[in-house]
């Protein structure tokens, strides 16, 4: 399930960004990060009206990633949804797939979004597997527009339209 993110959800945070096994995945890297620099983040993203970030919960409570959707763009109703589960052990256990579900479901009925966009770096198959189940496609190719591990590596692009959002969810 989403909730809100809190202040006391940080330092969990905290640790979860500094490990390279999670950090590898996301377009930025924030192993230097502190906890005011975390806070003044989260005071931004509250205070933002082009940004809504959840913790995503599991049944028993645990708060083991986050997600949240980015850079709304209200006229064009559009925006960038970005997510991580933080937790290894609870990597490839489906949370990922029903947070997506329940984010995308916000985003359209909610928020009365149209499209829902979104980069993934092409060495997280796992990843691309877990949009493409929840009905993104690929749309484009950012070529070379990452460098990870001395390496330059493809961006995927991809979307996924308000109407295909209904249809998933009825």
């Amino acid at each position: 399930k989403l909730r809100d993110l809190y202040k006391y959800d940080l330092p969990k945070c905290l640790v979860w960004l500094r490990d390279r096994r999670v950090t590898k995945y996301l377009d930025f890297d924030l192993i230097n990060i502190d906890l005011v620099q975390e806070t003044r983040w989260l005071k931004t993203m509250q205070s933002s009206p082009n940004d809504y970030i959840f913790a995503i919960e599991k049944e028993n409570g645990k708060h083991i990633g986050n997600i949240g959707l980015h850079r709304i763009n209200w006229r064009d109703k559009n925006c960038m949804l970005g997510i991580f589960i933080g937790d290894i052990e609870d990597w490839n256990k489906g949370h990922g797939t029903d947070a997506i579900k329940t984010i995308l479901k916000y985003a359209v009925d909610k928020l009365s979004l149209h499209k829902i966009n979104l980069h993934v770096y092409e060495y997280n198959p796992r990843a691309i597997r877990t949009y493409e189940k929840c009905g993104f496609k690929k749309e484009g190719l950012l070529r070379e527009g990452h460098y990870y591990n001395g390496k330059y590596w493809n961006v995927i692009v991809m979307g996924i339209l308000d109407r295909d959002i209904k249809k998933f969810s009825d």
